[in-house]
């Protein structure tokens, strides 16, 4: 299921990682609270676990940061001092992951709980494996606050690899579609590998032999049960999004008498041509979020409770089980049965493990 794109401004992102640049700024000797300004972000929120920022607060501290730090490779340092630990749930399912495709896989669909400023996608080019780096969001490749994102996620990427794969782990090549910076020569010093500048691609790329090592956490119980954490997640999120949002909380206000697009946009005061297109600017449609709200509490009830197939098929507006079974199937790949099933099974062996 393909899910919306938040927005810039939706609230939704946990704010570990301005916690990390700007304890490093001060750690280079400029006080903390300068990093924040302008983002809207009070100091006492970093420490506050219910605390949410946008990516666009994100942003402002990165390139105050940028601009006031002494240090020209501080976004590199902080990438490589974020850790698998810093990343909650999401975290957690990546180092219970069988192996590390899995977990590639993994952290490639549910990227969107790692505040994301930067697009990143996996491939394979002969014996390399090969991370890119996209700009997603328009700074502009030649720019400096580019650079100092694609910094510090090149840090963070290879701080989660070897977290997973182990403390040896190091790039064959390392490639920046810009021109060689002041401080090059610490790109080679901190990330132990050939970098190649002016190349017009971003990419880190490592020995693909590393995706046949053993992950020292694998649980495929906890893999399994942690992912469905994370399915919630990622669902509460785009819900919590833009127009998107919106919407979806207007048809969780009457699961099973859900309203149809035409009364969504009277609620909204939309007209529908509106409504579809500020919804396909975010990679939404109607559609998509009804069958968003539906399938998770379609896999809630399965999961949570006794309810009967029938039952949930009418709670959820269907005409009758056959059509509920054949679109959660859709949905999820999975019959109603083997989840419901599995659900019990996942929370029995999570009991005996604790």
């Amino acid at each position: 299921m393909t899910h919306p794109r938040p927005g810039l401004d939706d609230r939704i992102h946990r704010p570990y990682k301005v916690g990390v640049l700007v304890e490093s700024l001060a750690a280079a000797g400029v006080p903390a609270a300068e990093g924040l300004v302008g983002s809207g972000i009070d100091a006492v929120a970093l420490g506050d676990a219910s605390a949410l920022v946008s990516l666009r607060q994100l942003l402002v501290v990165y390139a105050n940061v940028q601009r006031l730090s002494p240090d020209p490779g501080l976004a590199l340092r902080s990438g490589m001092r974020i850790h698998i630990t810093h990343f909650g749930m999401y975290g957690y399912a990546l180092l219970a992951s069988t192996s590390a495709r899995q977990a590639i896989d993994f952290a490639i669909k549910y990227r969107a709980l790692a505040s994301p400023l930067i697009g990143l996608s996996f491939g394979l080019d002969g014996g390399e494996a090969v991370w890119s780096f996209e700009d997603v969001l328009g700074l502009g490749p030649d720019s400096s606050l580019f650079r100092f994102v694609f910094e510090f996620q090149l840090g963070t990427q290879l701080a989660l690899h070897r977290d997973l794969l182990g403390a040896t782990l190091a790039p064959t090549r390392v490639r920046a579609s810009f021109p060689a910076p002041a401080h090059a020569a610490l790109y080679r010093e901190l990330l132990c590998g050939m970098v190649e500048f002016d190349t017009g691609a971003n990419e880190l790329r490592f020995d693909s032999a590393w995706l046949d090592h053993p992950l020292a956490f694998a649980n495929p119980i906890t893999a399994a049960v942690v992912k469905q954490t994370c399915d919630r997640l990622l669902v509460e999120m785009h819900h919590a999004s833009g127009l998107t949002g919106r919407v979806a909380a207007l048809l969780l206000q009457a699961p099973g008498r859900y309203l149809d697009i035409e009364s969504v946009c009277e609620r909204l005061h939309l007209t529908s041509r509106t409504l579809r297109r500020r919804l396909q600017l975010e990679g939404s449609s109607y559609q998509q979020v009804l069958d968003s709200v539906r399938r998770q509490l379609a896999i809630d009830y399965l999961r949570d409770t006794d309810m009967s197939t029938e039952d949930i098929a009418t709670s959820l507006g269907f005409s009758d089980a056959a059509n509920f079974r054949h679109a959660f199937k859709r949905w999820t790949g999975r019959s109603t049965g083997s989840y419901r099933v599995g659900a019990v099974r996942d929370r029995q062996a999570v009991g005996r493990s604790t």
